[in-house]
Formats: C-alpha cells, sequence, structure tokens
C-alpha cells in the first residue's frame, strides 16, 4: 500500500545522503543513516529500497537514533556517520561488498563511542509494483522477492509486517556487525575482517583519487565528479547510467518523472572525455570499451540509448501503488528513447575519442574504423539538408533541429583531424565538403542579433542553450565577435543567474508543468564565457554555481528556490562541472602566460599522460 509522499518543501533535505558503490550497485545513504533507496543486485534491478518514492517503501533505519557527525562527500565506497542513541553515541561504518558469486551486500558495522549500546535495526524490502517480502526467521533471517533473495545476518530477529527488527549490542571500542546480502552467500560476518575489507576498499578509493590530475579551482568539486561518475558505473561491463534513481520529478505534482537508470550514448562518451582531461587513462579506456560495445560493429544515428548489459532498453510503463514524489506520478521504470535519432550523442563520441588521445590516449584500429563509419554515414546523408532527429533534448516528434547539424558537423570535423593524424595519406575530401556544408547551415541560421534557434524554420525562432556547443566545439570560432554574441544572445534569453534554462520555461514542451533550470548547460555557459575571452564572467558564474548548488548534483534546480528537481546523482551535471574546471583551468594560464605558454602546458601535461611523470 502506497504511504503518504514526504511534503515538497523537505525535498532538498531528502536528497541529501552520501551514495555507496559497489560495482554492480549502489545505495542512497542518508545522514541518520537510513537507507532510502537501493536497487539490487544490480544498478537497474527492482529496488529493495524506496521509500525515497513513498514513505511506505522499503527502507533500512536505525530507528529513534539522529544525526551527530559524518562525511559529506557525496560518493564512495564507505561512510561513516556518528548517530546519537538515547543518553549515548554510536558509529555506524557502512560499505557496500561482494560475496562468492559477485553477490552484493550491505555491511553495517556499529560499535559504542563511549559504552555499550542496544540498538535496533529495522529492514523492509520489496513491494515496488509487487508484493512486500515475508520473513523468515532464524540465526540468518531470508526473504525473497521475485529474483531478489535477501539475507541478514547478525543480531536477534523478529519480524512483524513485513519489517525485520534486529537488536545489536554496540560494544565500546569493537565493532559488531549486521550483514544484509542480496543473494545466497553474502561475505563472511567476523566484525573484524569486514572492517578490513571496508579498509581496503577506502585506500583503493583514496589511491585511486589520488592518481588524477586535478583543476586548480574547485578541486574537490572535481573530486566530486569523479566519485559520482564512479558511482554510476556498472563494473562488469563498465556502462555508465545517467543516473541512479527513476521517477523522481523534474515539476513536482506533474507527469515529468523518467527512469534513468541506463547507459544513454552522450554520457558514455562524455565520461571517456572527462576522466581523459583528470588523468585517468585506465578508465578512460574502459568507457570507451563500453562504447564499443554500444555501436557493435553498427553504426546507426539511432538507439542512443541501451541498458548496463548493451541490450536494448525495456519499454516504459507505468508502476501502480507507488506515490510518488511528492505525489508526482505516474512513477515510470523503463525509457521510451531506445528508438530515438540524437546526432549530438554520435558528435560527442566522436569528440570523446579525439579527447582521448589529445590526452595521450591510443587511437587504436578498432576505435579508427568506430570513427571512420560514423564519418561516412553522416557525409553519406545529403548536407544540402538538415536531417530529421529528436534533438539533444529527446524530442516526442522528430524535427530539423539545429542542434542534430551541430552534432554531425562534429562527428565530420573530428574524424577529419583524427583521419590527418592517423591516416595523413588519405583524401577525406567528401567528409569535409559535408562538414563545410553543415557549417554554413548552422552559420546562416543565426539572426543578426546573435539567436541560434532551436530549430530551423521556426516562426518565431526559439531560443536553445543547446547553441553554446556550436562554440564549446569550434563551429563558430570562439574568438570571433559571430560566436560572443551567439553566447551573449544564449545568456539573455534563457539566463536565471547563475543557472540557464535549455530553452524558455513556457510550458510549451510535450509535459505538463514548468521545468527549473538545467544544471549541465548552466555549466555550458561557463564553458562558453572562458572560451570566448569573459573569463572573469566565467569565474564569477562557476563560483556563484558551486555556492548555490549542493555537492549531489540533480538534473535541474529550481533558480529561485535553490530545489533540486529530477533524478539524483545527474552523471551529466557532474561531468559538465568537470569539463567546466578544466577549461577555465586552461583560460586562466592563456590569459597568465599566453597562446605559447598554453601550449606548452597542453604539451607537458600530454607528455606527463602518455608517459609518466
Amino acid at each position: 500500500m502506497a504511504g503518504a509522499p514526504p511534503p515538497a518543501s523537505t525535498r532538498c533535505a531528502e536528497i541529501d545522503g552520501r551514495w555507496l558503490t559497489g560495482g554492480r550497485t549502489a545505495l542512497l545513504l542518508r545522514p541518520d543513516a537510513e537507507v532510502d533507496w537501493w536497487c539490487a543486485p544490480d544498478l537497474d534491478s527492482p529496488p529493495l529500497c524506496w521509500s525515497l518514492l513513498d514513505a511506505g517503501g522499503g527502507r533500512a533505519s536505525f530507528p529513534g537514533v539522529r544525526y551527530a557527525s559524518g562525511s559529506d562527500a557525496p560518493a564512495g565506497p564507505t561512510a561513516r556517520i556518528v548517530l546519537v542513541a538515547g543518553c549515548g553515541r554510536v558509529e555506524v561504518r557502512d560499505g557496500l561488498l561482494e560475496g562468492p558469486g559477485h553477490h552484493p551486500a550491505l555491511v553495517r558495522l556499529v560499535r559504542g563511542c563511549v559504552g555499550d549500546l542496544d540498538l535496533v535495526h529495522e529492514l523492509s524490502v520489496g513491494g515496488f509494483g509487487a508484493d512486500r517480502c515475508r520473513w523468515e526467521l532464524g540465526v540468518v533471517a531470508r526473504a525473497g522477492t521475485g529474483a531478489q533473495q535477501v539475507s541478514v545476518h547478525g543480531g536477534q530477529h523478529v519480524a512483524a509486517a513485513g519489517v525485520l527488527r534486529s537488536r545489536l549490542v554496540a560494544p565500546r571500542g569493537r565493532w559488531t556487525a549486521l550483514v544484509i546480502g542480496v543473494g545466497d552467500q553474502p561475505p563472511c560476518p567476523d566484525a573484524d575482517e569486514l572492517a578490513a575489507m571496508l579498509d581496503r576498499a577506502e585506500a583503493e578509493h583514496g589511491a585511486w583519487l589520488r592518481g588524477c590530475r586535478l583543476p586548480a579551482r574547485h578541486r574537490q568539486r572535481a573530486v566530486d565528479a569523479l566519485a559520482v561518475l564512479r558511482a554510476c558505473t556498472y563494473d562488469p561491463t563498465g556502462a555508465t547510467v545517467a543516473a541512479l534513481t527513476t521517477s523522481l520529478p523534474e515539476a513536482p505534482g506533474h507527469d515529468r518523472q523518467y527512469d534513468y537508470r541506463f547507459s544513454w550514448l552522450r554520457d558514455a562518451s562524455l565520461a571517456v572525455s572527462v576522466v581523459s582531461l583528470l588523468g585517468q587513462r585506465g578508465d578512460a579506456g574502459r568507457y570507451l570499451r563500453f562504447v564499443h560495445r554500444v555501436t557493435g560493429g553498427r553504426v546507426v544515428p539511432s538507439g542512443p540509448v541501451i541498458d548496463i548489459r548493451g541490450r536494448t532498453v525495456p519499454d516504459e510503463r507505468e508502476v501502480p501503488g507507488v506515490a510518488g514524489w511528492a505525489g508526482s506520478t505516474p512513477v515510470r521504470v523503463g525509457n521510451g528513447a531506445a528508438g530515438q535519432v540524437q546526432y549530438d550523442a554520435l558528435g560527442m563520441l566522436a569528440e570523446a575519442v579525439s579527447v582521448h588521445v589529445q590526452t595521450g590516449g591510443r587511437l587504436d584500429g578498432t576505435t579508427w574504423r568506430m570513427v571512420r563509419d560514423l564519418a561516412d554515414r553522416v557525409a553519406a546523408e545529403d548536407p544540402a539538408v538538415p536531417q530529421p532527429s529528436h534533438g539533444i533534448w529527446e524530442k516526442r516528434t522528430a524535427g530539423p533541429f539545429v542542434d542534430g547539424d551541430i552534432g554531425r558537423w562534429l562527428v565530420l570535423d573530428r574524424a577529419v583531424a583524427l583521419g590527418r593524424w592517423y591516416r595523413p595519406w588519405r583524401s577525406r575530401r567528401a567528409w569535409t565538403t559535408a562538414r563545410d556544408t553543415i557549417a554554413a547551415r548552422v552559420r546562416g541560421a543565426i539572426t543578426p542579433d546573435g539567436l541560434l534557434p532551436q530549430s530551423y524554420r521556426q516562426d518565431p525562432p526559439v531560443p536553445d542553450a543547446s547553441a553554446l556547443l556550436a562554440v564549446i566545439f569550434g563551429l563558430l570560432d570562439p574568438g570571433g565577435e559571430q560566436a560572443r554574441r551567439v553566447v551573449r544572445r544564449t545568456l539573455d534569453a534563457l539566463e536565471a543567474y547563475p543557472f540557464l534554462y535549455r530553452y524558455p520555461p513556457d510550458g510549451s514542451d510535450d509535459f505538463s508543468g514548468t521545468e527549473g533550470a538545467f544544471v549541465p548547460v548552466s555549466f555550458w555557459a561557463v564553458t562558453a564565457q572562458a572560451l570566448t575571452g569573459d573569463l572573469h564572467g566565467a569565474l564569477a558564474r562557476m563560483d556563484a554555481l558551486c555556492a548555490a548548488l549542493p555537492r549531489l548534483l540533480s538534473e535541474e534546480v529550481d533558480p529561485v528556490e535553490g530545489t533540486a528537481l529530477g533524478n539524483v546523482p545527474q552523471m551529466w551535471s557532474h561531468v559538465e562541472l568537470a569539463r567546466a574546471l578544466y577549461v577555465l583551468d586552461a583560460a586562466e594560464r592563456r590569459a597568465r602566460w599566453g597562446t605559447a605558454g598554453l601550449w606548452v602546458w597542453r604539451l607537458g601535461r600530454y607528455a606527463r599522460l602518455r608517459w609518466g611523470p
């Protein structure tokens, strides 16, 4: 039975917390150690805990406690929280580990800070569009929901109304373990051994972060972005998911709820670019291998999203009996974008390969053939006319969107550049001719005051933040007056400082309600300002965005209330933040040392990334 939704005014507090990552799954741990979102055994499985969407949904918690202190990092393999329980304090240490057969398990270690404490842990699982689990009690408590088998080791168990209560003793200075396993065999329940496993996970995560090359400004934000990117990665395949949740509303009380637990080609490509820029070539190679799996030897300008195993995304459907956030229904699983045409994703794929090579990565024959086939396919389409697509915003009806042409141009431009380096003796005339024809059409669509509209033949023309991509990727020369005019006009039309809407929020799109400002394009504004020479404006906007936004970024934000909107954590928001920080780093060096100094820095950085310090 669906419970009453939490009030909309509590939204920011409800998404506050830390994502625990385990390679195959992730869960949202609130500051009071409550787990209110956990899909297991995999990132796209039906949620075991889902009180994020319904107060009556599954959860794991210590009732009767309150938060005292803990880490505010948005994601990581472990978490430490100190809770006040009665007259004492208890330290809780959580982590996601893999047991035999790669089955994930939530490890919850507790110990008293001053004296011994008695604690109760409550767990309810399942019920998301299905029956609530029934518990079978014994030394190990067990429950099953469809293909999900859950076992609880540690403590003394009683069950009532679908809730398992486990009584624990938290001794002073010594760990006691509660292990919630998904599958038949969780890790060994010995508390000291589990603590050692969590120590190793923390050490590995710290070593990985120390290997990054971080920007000079807002370094912690770059660390956060990388940690969230890792949280959104499915280790068995290297797939990245757009977000770890489904159906958090973009307009509370309306119908803008979607499932983002799938891998978009755009996001996978951006992951390659960002980890390359921040010095993680190993991760870049892993994400690039998944991109090869996405294309699967068949390059077509469609199918921009697949599931985390490389298969077709399930059809979009509604889940009955779930209250939804603040009454926002329908709650959806699956996604309807699988059959769309999105040229921007193909452009960002070619850009990702280019960035990977420019930051020390190798262009192997398989990757080159993928880029070559992309360019051949785009060049074979009539470059004299815009090709219909669903655009970067996944419009329900295809049309002649300008961002589609920007994506097509980007494929051809990066393929030409990579071909000159990898196969310099071959002519690319068909590519260059098509590229230049498309670029001329985009430039010709710019109005005298600098508006690059959302779509060709649009009357009146509608401003769209995707116009900034023409500047960011170089279709418009960032040093030219036309590029500066496009940036100024786009910001004037869509700005809610420091944020930016992706298009006018007038409710004229295909859905009800009015959406918020779009976080990824707000960082596009920083990048475009920096590239066009407005370094002061770019730095001020970045500082303001980092001050206004929490460390765990959503897709959208109410620019007046500061309320987070949409699924969390939104990978796209985090990677655009990281890319903007890199561009700011380069722009500041150019302002200080000039163009020659910037190139020296880039060459030195390439050498360090390619061959080591």
